[in-house]
């Protein structure tokens, strides 16, 4: 397990590298000069653009810079915003808390309503709450997040005022967030459970437990459930990671700081390194988790091994 462990963080080494020079590439070649973009439409001198740039590093050339950015990284340091003069990393650590929280809850509600739904779809196929609850999925997949969290801040927010709109203090905040963006996962989650239950209930070892006269419950949860979490446990990890990294949508319609408003603010900024900084924590973020989940897959099946 060790060594697995190991030769999966050697092989993510490149991975990284990859990562952040293709990032430091695109956000330097893309049109725009940040300078200008500093000075917030003020006129610059030509002398004082040329100041600007000298101090930031960005008349050298861009082998040069990526150098310079490359040394920095390897002490730890992801530099300093351009225009807040902040380091990156108190700025992405602020940020990614809020995420993290509004990613935990949304996946939670996934888990709740799409294992719930796929188990019951499972157990009683091809009844109605069978249609029922592959309704439901069907409804999950086919609302865009920003429509659901719209409609879900005119409901619960304007109409009944039973949540408040924007915030982030107090967990009546985060309820209509969660929801958002764990409604859609919850519906994959849900088909995930139902097909790969419908295949483990055919199994012989759960017609053998049935045979044994135990309930049906037990059968469910003791028997069937674990098997057919395999494939429900990798979506787990990379809705984790897309979430936790990708929640700008619900994060601008209730008005949440997170990382993803972070990074949007770094792009129209063209703020260079807290743009890498950005993509740097998505890319170890989906390393660390790939990583688990693969992890995970010994302890759910017994009969899996990493040698």
């Amino acid at each position: 397990m060790t060594r697995y462990i190991l030769v999966r963080i050697a092989q993510a080494i490149p991975v990284l590298f990859g990562v952040t020079l293709f990032t430091f590439l695109m956000s330097h070649l893309t049109p725009g000069d940040p300078v200008l973009i500093f000075a917030l439409g003020k006129p610059l001198s030509p002398e004082r653009a040329e100041q600007i740039r000298h101090q930031y590093g960005l008349d050298k050339p861009l082998w040069e810079q990526y150098g310079d950015y490359m040394g920095n990284l390897l002490h730890g340091d992801l530099g300093r915003g351009l225009h807040d003069q902040r380091p990156v990393w108190d700025t992405i650590s602020e940020a990614i808390v809020p995420t993290v929280q509004l990613t935990l809850c949304g996946l939670a509600v996934a888990l709740a309503l799409g294992v719930t739904l796929g188990i019951l779809a499972a157990i009683f196929h091809n009844s109605w709450l069978d249609s029922l609850a592959m309704a439901i999925a069907l409804i999950g997949v086919s609302t865009p997040v920003f429509y659901l969290g719209l409609l879900l801040l005119f409901a619960f927010s304007f109409q009944i005022h039973l949540f408040p709109a924007t915030g982030i203090s107090g967990w009546k905040t985060m309820v209509l967030p969660a929801v958002t963006i764990g409604f859609a996962s919850s519906a994959y989650i849900a088909r995930l459970v139902r097909s790969s239950m419908l295949e483990v209930l055919r199994q012989d070892y759960v017609t053998t437990a049935r045979a044994k006269g135990l309930v049906q419950r037990v059968v469910v949860t003791r028997h069937a459930l674990k098997n057919a979490l395999i494939p429900v446990v990798t979506y787990f990890g990379i809705q984790l990671a897309g979430l936790l990294t990708g929640a700008v949508v619900t994060e601008q319609i209730f008005s949440r700081p997170g990382l993803g408003r972070v990074a949007i603010t770094a792009i129209n900024n063209r703020d260079f390194p807290l743009i890498q900084g950005t993509v740097l924590v998505t890319a170890v973020v989906y390393v660390l988790v790939s990583l688990v989940v693969d992890l995970s897959y010994a302890v759910i099946d017994p009969r899996i091994r990493y040698e």
